[in-house]
């Protein structure tokens, strides 16, 4: 059985900090642990399977990236407050802040006090690492830091104050302790100060509330600024902290911590049962067994006092405006002090659509809370209402997805010849025409290394036949959590059940996005060349909880069958048979339409590759030293791995 690793990855050197506020800072260490268990690598974390390893590390949602020349040139004034509900596409409001790298999301944390967060790793803002060429680098990661504010002409008896809620990891990766997340104030001298400071090392599932007083005159000026600022590991999404409900104000007392503020959180569930998406094609087939029976969120109290709630619920599509439920909550509800309160309406299946006609749907869900935050407001001249809605989207159109399209960390195979697929079941009988991957920027830059997707059929519940594979060049999304598309050459028909994954052929393995937040481990098997096993039959293990997930890997189904087989003849040995082996130098073979030929350690290093002419039909691998190599062989339809051996 394969060790599974997990990497608590990120350093800084600490500074010295001032810590107005007398917060007690938080020491404790963390180390990183081996687990005994599958065969995966998830990012962020390491993971492994028997027969495998599963690598894991902590990533984020799709994000665009936002540029200082967004920015503010006239000085704000006070209130400053943000609770990242407003926030469009990942990205915090640039008449506020000036963003280095961070993402707001609904997905990324553990008992978050509102919607929206902002999140800390060490990749910029569409995801890429700091630091590609050095994945033990170290340093200054994602900063958020605040435009102009003018405190002028205030004095320390004024009791300005900046609040916030933080929390360490959530679901992402857990940051050492020699990490840190910091607050630096901007002085009068242009000098940024480090004012409060948090240490890695320990997990918190709670967001803490933090408050620091300005009472040194220093930052009592008409241009005074504040920012967040992490230190982690630069190569990846590492290191993860998140940040809600920034306050920055005058005449501020400890009583103002309790906020008259009734807030939607939590992501609106799916509309569909067993999926985030799935072809509209194949959903009208069985809409009744395809609906989820209710959709679910929840609302948040902030405030010591309980206070009553309405409620309203609208789904419609949003591609022909047309509304397909519209609940009222008939009398208010009670909400208890500083509490959640799940909220759930029935859902009803779809049935009236003419897929001759409609070809896709966006299903929207919307909750509206009707409350009274904008009444004697907490936080002066800000309405708190803006958080009293919360919508979701369901996509019914052409493709399969489990996943809710944010990833919070990232698997890869690094065992060569080790494959991973996921299992999607069909109403009728279909055609796959491409994969989409979440394919994760991190450690090292694998762009134009190869990845060979595959297409499996079912047999007793597990990947059987080979229906289709295909090697392409890695290559990643201009986007946090984007997709990158793999189209086939022709359609591959599938019935029933199947499979689609990806083959692991060197040592350094193509990450993919995991899902937190939709566990559909159950549905993952991974292969090291003998028998597959599902992932799902180590789920038990508490030691694989940051583990469990759905795959950022989508089926796109549709289009014709060509060639019409269910599956990929039995391959002839002497087809892609190599001579001699063992070898002094040269290796040949019979084939003619070998287009590319790539040299492997026996630890899945790649060595050596070169692109073939149809002349050629041997490669000299009389530069290496004597040993066992593996050969990766590569013509416009299928991929063979070969062994040989080199003895000069």
């Amino acid at each position: 059985m394969s060790n599974l690793r997990i990497y608590d990855v990120g350093i800084c050197s600490p500074t010295r900090v001032q810590n107005p506020c007398g917060v007690k800072l938080n020491q404790s260490s963390s180390r990183k642990f081996l687990l005994n268990s599958l065969a995966f690598f998830i990012f962020h974390f390491s993971l492994s399977i028997s027969y495998a390893q599963l690598v894991g590390f902590p990533v984020g949602p799709r994000t665009t990236h936002t540029h200082e020349r967004n920015a503010r040139t006239q000085a704000l004034s006070l209130p400053f407050f943000d609770d990242f509900s407003l926030a469009k596409d990942g990205v915090v409001n640039p008449t506020l802040w000036a963003s280095g790298g961070v993402y707001v999301s609904n997905t990324t944390t553990i008992n978050h006090p509102t919607l929206g967060v902002v999140t800390f790793d060490g990749a910029d803002a569409v995801g890429r690492p700091y630091n590609f060429a050095t994945p033990s680098a170290q340093g200054s990661a994602d900063t958020l830091a605040s435009q102009v504010i003018d405190l002028a002409g205030l004095a320390p008896a004024d009791s300005v104050q900046l609040s916030f809620y933080w929390q360490i990891r959530g679901l992402g990766e857990q940051p050492d302790p020699d990490d840190s997340l910091r607050v630096q104030f901007l002085d009068d001298k242009g000098a940024w100060l480090t004012v409060w400071k948090q240490a890695g090392g320990r997990q918190d599932n709670n967001f803490n509330f933090a408050r620091i007083s300005l009472r040194d005159r220093r930052y009592l000026h008409a241009g005074f600024r504040f920012r967040f600022q992490a230190f982690a590991r630069q190569s990846g999404q590492f290191d993860t902290w998140h940040l809600d409900y920034v306050y920055l104000d005058k005449n501020r007392r400890t009583a103002d911590r309790f906020v008259r503020d009734i807030a939607c959180r939590l992501p609106i569930s799916s509309f569909l049962k067993r999926y985030q998406a799935m072809p509209l094609k194949q959903y009208m087939v069985r809409p009744a067994a395809e609906t989820a029976d209710t959709i679910t969120t929840d609302i948040q109290n902030l405030n010591n006092v309980f206070n009553s709630t309405t409620f309203s619920f609208t789904l419609k599509d949003e591609l022909s405006g047309r509304v397909l439920q519209n609940v009222q909550q008939p009398s208010g509800q009670l909400i208890a002090a500083l509490s959640s309160q799940v909220k759930n309406f029935r859902n009803t299946a779809i049935t009236a659509i003419d897929t001759t006609v409609t070809k896709r749907l966006s299903l929207v869900s919307r909750f509206q809370i009707l409350t009274t935050d904008n009444a004697n407001p907490s936080i002066p001249s800000i309405d708190l209402r803006r958080n009293d809605s919360i919508s979701g989207r369901t996509i019914l159109d052409d493709y399969y997805a489990y996943d809710d399209g944010t990833p919070e960390y990232a698997v890869y195979m690094n065992r060569p010849l080790g494959r991973t697929s996921v299992r999607y079941f069909l109403n009728k009988p279909d055609v796959v025409s491409s994969v989409r991957m979440n394919v994760v920027p991190i450690l090292r830059d694998l762009t134009g290394q190869s990845v060979t997707v595959q297409v499996w059929s079912n047999q007793n519940g597990r990947p059987n036949a080979l229906l289709y594979q295909k090697s392409y060049r890695i290559n990643y999304a201009n986007s946090r959590g984007g997709f990158v598309e793999f189209p086939f050459d022709y359609g591959v028909a599938v019935k029933d059940t199947f499979y689609v994954g990806w083959l692991q052929v060197g040592q350094e393995g193509v990450a993919v996005g995991l899902d937190r937040n939709n566990q559909k481990q159950d549905q993952i098997f991974v292969n090291l060349g003998t028998e597959w096993v599902p992932y799902s039959s180590f789920q038990n293990d508490p030691n694989l909880a940051f583990f469990r997930g759905s795959l950022l890997i989508r089926p796109v189904m549709g289009g014709k069958a060509l060639p019409p087989v269910t599956a990929v003849e039995p391959q002839k040995p002497a087809e892609w048979s190599i001579y001699p082996n063992p070898t002094s130098g040269v290796v040949s073979w019979e084939r003619d339409d070998i287009k590319r030929v790539e040299v492997y350690s026996s630890g899945g290093v790649l060595l050596k590759y070169q692109t073939q002419q149809n002349a050629e039909r041997s490669i000299d691998l009389s530069e290496l030293s004597d040993g066992t190599y593996l050969l990766k062989l590569t013509n416009n339809e299928k991929t063979v791995v070969k062994k040989v051996m080199l003895r000069k």
